[in-house]
């Protein structure tokens, strides 16, 4: 007699179609998918540079505005030291009237140059003189955050009174 307890069963194998079939939607919604984000991806970097485009465009507009606001305010204070210069020359004598005529043309051509200059070519000039003269600029801005300490620190104390 025979063994039937060891009796194998056949495995059964796929076919290639079978397997091919049972893929093809996975494959179509991984496609699907992918696809959506890709379009999302390109939503949000369309808005970006919407966003981008406009903070551009503010900036510029604020940094014309404080330019037009500075070459003003260069000018008025050289009006201000030329007409100041003849009492200078009175009181403390010609040599220092002479100083403040020079300072006077000095901002005179400072306001001069702010007004022909757009702020494109004024950042860039900025850029040479930063590339050029790295430790002068360190400096300014030491100096330039020395004076701002100090003027919001005598402002505070004034407040505090």
């Amino acid at each position: 007699m025979a063994d039937t307890s060891t009796t194998e069963t056949p495995k059964r194998k796929r076919s290639t179609a079978t397997k091919s079939a049972a893929a093809q939607p996975v494959a179509d919604a991984a496609a699907r998918v992918e696809a959506a984000a890709e379009a999302g991806a390109s939503h949000w970097r369309e808005q970006a540079g919407e966003f981008a485009e406009t903070a551009k465009a503010t900036a510029r507009d604020a940094a014309n505005s404080a330019k037009n606001t500075t070459g003003d305010a260069l000018a008025g204070l050289s009006r201000l030291i030329a007409e100041t210069a003849e009492t200078v020359d009175s009181k403390l004598g010609p040599q220092y009237g002479d100083y403040a005529r020079k300072a006077a043309e000095t901002l005179a051509g400072a306001s001069r140059t702010l007004d022909e200059k757009d702020v494109n070519d004024l950042a860039e000039d900025a850029r040479n003189f930063v590339r050029k003269s790295p430790a002068v600029t360190i400096g300014a801005a030491a100096v330039v955050g020395f004076v701002l300490m100090r003027m919001m620190r005598g402002s505070s104390s004034k407040d505090d009174a």
